[in-house]
């Protein structure tokens, strides 16, 4: 078992419902060697195409002599537990997994709220936990289990007022943001670069959370109340959106019929799909998005991930789909370097950068030695598919 570990602030209120979740799972999960080792994703529930993709993946790259890895994950699904939020759906899957002998590592979860509250129970059950894309500075920080491959909220923020400030000649900005761990965590960070630059913020606005314009009663109405009152302030030359692709989409319909000239950025956590498309409506053309990865981009692996994955699983890949691909790849390759065995998955991911390369990723290298960062680019959106405009 380990012992409990990491920085200020890794017991909060949200680490105490979780050890609540992996209390009747830590036995379980210190017993003997896996007999079908196991690497488990939580995203996507229920996605058996995406799970599919990636298992043919690992049995594809298994070096000679490397033990079969079985991929988890899809059999999961968040419509099983409806009496649950969706936080508390993945805390009761990291204690599952924890519990579950064969599985020896963890990649994800996604959104950094998530992140922050399963930390503790991976900590607790000594299970590395790969995080692609959350993105909260605190995350390093929690746990000696926890592997970051994300660039955090500061790093971001920096990256977007840069590209505000030298590319688009922006004077004058606004910050929307969802008032959670992610969306709190990128306006900070993009407003303290904006200072940094000499970038007027005329304001920062919260947005009501998970608001759908095109489904609530209310409509768009939240959105357009929010455009009338960041007109009140002056006209903006950006607005940097931090939320999904739901508030993303309908906050930059309404800032675009309130300011017609205004460029809009959005964080990395929308995505260029139907969600965004559909709610911005032709607000949506010139948009600027962070991603972690772009199939233009010529990394090694990009190519032949785009065609094993548009034709297994019917869709073209998003920059989420990349990164979570980059971690299950990583999580394999450290069980096959160091062994079946959690705490030696464990040193060698420590040891990724320093005691030896770093992982080369199809999104970026991967490492976790000092001052190593990740790849990001500035991407913008031209009909249903989006260019590279900045890294």
């Amino acid at each position: 078992m380990a012992t409990p570990r990491g920085g200020p602030g890794a017991r909060t209120k949200a680490s105490a419902l979780a050890l609540a979740f992996v209390t009747a799972a830590l036995p379980a999960a210190c017993g003997g060697p896996p007999a079908e080792p196991a690497i488990a994703f939580t995203y996507n529930f229920g996605d058996t195409a995406f799970q599919g993709f990636l298992q043919e993946e690992l049995d594809r790259v298994r070096p000679e002599g490397g033990v079969r890895l079985r991929v988890k994950g899809a059999e999961f699904r968040r419509e099983d537990h409806p009496e649950l939020t969706a936080h508390a759906t993945e805390l009761l899957r990291a204690s599952e997994l924890v519990a579950d002998p064969a599985v020896l590592a963890v990649v994800g979860p996604g959104g950094s709220r998530e992140a922050l509250q399963a930390a503790p129970i991976y900590r607790e059950g000594g299970m590395p936990n790969l995080v692609p894309n959350a993105t909260s500075r605190l995350l390093p920080g929690v746990s000696p289990w926890t592997f970051v491959l994300a660039p955090n909220d500061s790093v971001q923020g920096e990256f977007i007022g840069a590209f505000a400030d030298s590319v688009l000649g922006a004077t004058r900005a606004i910050v929307l943001y969802v008032p959670d761990e992610y969306g709190i965590g990128l306006a900070a960070g993009t407003e303290a670069a904006f200072a940094r630059r000499g970038v007027t913020l005329l304001d920062r606005f919260p947005m009501r959370f998970t608001h759908d314009c095109l489904e609530a009663a209310e409509g768009a109405r939240p959105f357009e109340q929010l455009a009338a009152q960041a007109a009140l302030r002056g006209v903006p030359d950006v607005a940097v959106i931090a939320a999904r692709g739901v508030e993303t989409g309908c906050a930059a319909r309404a800032l675009r019929a309130r300011f017609p000239g205004v460029r809009i950025l959005g964080g990395d956590g929308t995505y260029l799909d139907e969600t965004f498309l559909t709610r911005a409506g032709p607000a949506a053309e010139g948009t600027y998005l962070v991603a972690f990865w772009h199939p233009g981009v010529d990394r090694p692996g990009s190519a032949a991930f785009v065609r094993g994955f548009t034709a297994r699983v019917r869709r073209a890949p998003r920059h989420v789909d990349a990164v979570f691909y980059d971690g299950v790849r990583l999580a394999a390759t450290a069980v096959w370097s160091a062994g079946p065995d959690r705490d030696a998955v464990r040193r060698w991911l420590d040891g990724l950068g320093t005691a030896h390369p770093p992982y080369v990723g199809i999104a970026s290298d991967i490492g976790f030695g000092p001052g190593q960062r990740r790849g990001m680019l500035m991407t913008r959106v031209r009909g249903d598919s989006a260019e590279v405009v900045g890294r």
